[in-house]
């Protein structure tokens, strides 16, 4: 499992570790939409949200 946090450390969402988000959806999106920057929790690399909102809707699951 893998965590994506925000600036100031607190879990926004989790994934699985090939990235396919598997919590957080809401809070991952208004984090997304308030323009803050969040990240890998393991590896402090920044979060590509791209993939995630280009297959929004497409299924229940989706790939941060």
């Amino acid at each position: 499992m893998k965590f994506i946090v925000d600036e100031a450390g607190e879990i926004i969402a989790q994934a699985t570790d090939d990235h396919t988000l598997i919590g957080g959806h809401h809070r991952l999106a208004v984090a997304a939409s308030l323009g803050k920057r969040l990240f890998w929790r393991d590896t402090g690399e920044p979060v590509r949200l791209d993939n995630f909102f280009k297959h929004y809707g497409s299924s229940l699951r989706h790939t941060a």
